[in-house]
């Protein structure tokens, strides 16, 4: 039953500025708008007689539920506005121009009075446009026939009230509570995709949680739902210094309430809200992509030039299978198109066991890198010495390269990884990593052989590592897992930047590719044509990668 006020309350979301182009999606009606969102104004759309307000998504466009064959026409008023309210508080405008939040016939809206029980229930129910019941009231303290017993009824049977003997219907409303109330019914609806688990620590009261409703807060933040807090900053100048407090058992006002349930809204219009194609969008369609860990910014570019909210097409991959897996899977034929760099010889195999023929488009540079810790005075080295380190682990101390006498101490990635790839292409020539090197460090993550070796190198005076990565996936994640203590080496008396790869100078150049199965599927050829054209080249530039000159 819960579920379907889902698509109830996609009609009850927040305004856009709007024009008249529209298309309909399942039932949902989508508007583009023209100019920006303006917050002083009311956007509403009217079909057979209701007034359905239109949601905002992102990017000029808005939509409303309504049935397909629906007529409608945009209608602009103006925002109610109250003499108490600063303009910023535009979620107090709008919750009162749906009628969530009423003012006063004085022109106030009375934001820091707090809100009761029975109030708080007339206003969710209003949100979510829940239906009174006729219901006898399961509470003691409600009489029937109360102006908030059937809203009560209606909330007590979608579980987002408790029957515990008393309502207490004029006490204030908690933050808690209110919390509460916001998890269950997001819980029925199915919004909630996340786990409880939030870290809550960063706010300094968060044991005075009640039981009750310590896993509503854990599940709101944890997916992405902001909850009624206070904020004091004791330096300007240093964040970290800031506390964060919840004072769960603290009333409501009307102004938390009304920015609190805006958000939740907003939350789920965003979530829920279907891919739309953009204008400008190539024609080509797009075909089940996949591929490498490095290349995830690739998928996830393209998505975002094709579609708004694309991260809600039902195609669009949350993550990529890495390297070796995603061979497999076009391989295999569960994918269409992949984005790797070159396969491991384990690949090459599997392909000529199933019979398939892979074809490589290359678009974009890459190459294989070897880092070490920024205050090893080595910064070069060559191939052989390289290959004598991995295949026999026979070089432990830096100064047999022109170092300091410290310990040299390598790490390797698990054979499944493109890394590793590239390390049987350049520098293993046929042979295998030292087992010795294998067993004490392997890194099973393409980010962590970074993290691993930086880790090492703080904790192991006297003694320096070596890994290696990709180099446009070592020079971008360390914006995402922060900034490594790390340098690039050498190789041969090259060191590998933009430009030495970009002209093949340096030793270990390499693409990256778009993979697909050598036999004509018309759909993949044409996407990989694509790859290779200014679009691609767009947004291999967006990727943080080395767009091929």
């Amino acid at each position: 039953m819960i579920k379907r006020l889902l698509c109830t309350l996609l009609g009850a979301g927040l305004f856009c500025h709007a024009s008249a182009y529209a298309e309909i999606i399942d039932g949902v009606k989508y508007v583009k708008t023209g100019d920006e969102y303006d917050y002083s104004a009311v956007y509403t759309a009217s079909s057979q007689g209701e007034i359905i307000p239109i949601s905002l998504v992102s990017e000029g466009y808005g939509y409303a539920y309504m049935p397909e064959d629906g007529e409608f026409e945009i209608i602009k008023a103006e925002a109610p506005t109250f003499i108490d309210v600063s303009s910023s508080d535009y979620y107090i405008n709008e919750m009162s121009a749906r009628g969530v939040l009423n003012g006063f016939d004085d022109g106030t809206f009375r934001p820091y009075e707090t809100l009761t029980r029975a109030q708080m229930a007339a206003v969710f129910s209003r949100l979510f446009r829940i239906t009174s019941s006729d219901s006898d009231t399961v509470f003691s303290d409600i009489p029937n026939g109360s102006w908030y017993s059937g809203n009560v009824a209606a909330l007590t049977e979608l579980g987002v009230f408790k029957e515990d003997g008393k309502f207490n219907p004029e006490q204030e409303v908690t933050r808690e509570q209110l919390t509460a109330m916001a998890y269950r019914m997001l819980s029925g609806i199915g919004t909630l995709d996340h786990e409880y688990g939030s870290e809550l620590s960063r706010f300094i009261d968060h044991s005075d949680i009640s039981e009750y409703a310590e896993e509503a807060y854990g599940s709101l933040t944890a997916n992405g739902y902001n909850v009624i807090h206070d904020w004091e900053e004791n330096d300007l100048a240093d964040t970290a210094d800031d506390e964060y407090i919840l004072s769960p058992r603290k009333g409501v006002t009307r102004q938390e309430c009304a920015e609190f349930l805006y958000d939740i809204l907003r939350n789920i219009i965003l979530d829920n809200a279907p891919a739309i194609k953009r204008d400008d969008a190539p024609e080509i369609d797009i075909p089940v992509l996949d591929g490498s860990t490095s290349t995830y910014s690739i998928t996830n570019n393209i998505y975002w030039n094709y579609y708004i909210n694309y991260e809600n097409h039902p195609d669009f991959p949350k993550e990529h299978s890495k390297t070796s897996n995603s061979y497999k899977r076009l391989i295999d034929g569960e994918v269409e198109l992949i984005f790797v760099p070159d396969p491991s010889e384990d690949i090459k195999r599997y392909a000529e066991e199933r019979g398939v023929t892979l074809k490589y488009i290359p678009i974009a540079n890459e190459a294989l890198v070897f880092f070490t810790a920024n205050k090893n005075s080595a910064d070069n080295i060559t191939t052989e010495q390289l290959r004598n380190i991995y295949v026999n682990n026979g070089i432990d101390n830096w100064k047999e390269i022109g170092g300091d006498d410290s310990g040299l101490v390598p790490f390797c990635r698990n054979n499944d990884s493109g890394s590793h790839a590239q390390m049987e292409r350049f520098i293993l020539d046929g042979e295998e990593i030292s087992d010795e090197i294998e067993r004490e460090h392997t890194s099973l993550l393409m980010a962590s052989i970074l993290t691993d070796v930086d880790r090492f190198n703080s904790e192991n005076p006297g003694k320096y590592a070596i890994g290696y990565s990709l180099y446009y996936y070592y020079v971008n994640v360390q914006s995402v897992i922060g900034p490594c203590d790390l340098k690039l080496m050498s190789i041969d008396g090259t060191e590998p930047t933009d430009e030495t790869i970009a002209n093949g100078i340096y030793p270990y150049t390499t693409n990256y590719y778009a993979v697909i199965r050598d036999e004509g599927d018309p759909k993949a050829e044409a996407f990989a044509e694509l790859m290779q054209s200014e679009f691609g080249d767009k947004i291999i530039s967006a990727s943080g990668m080395g767009v091929i000159r």
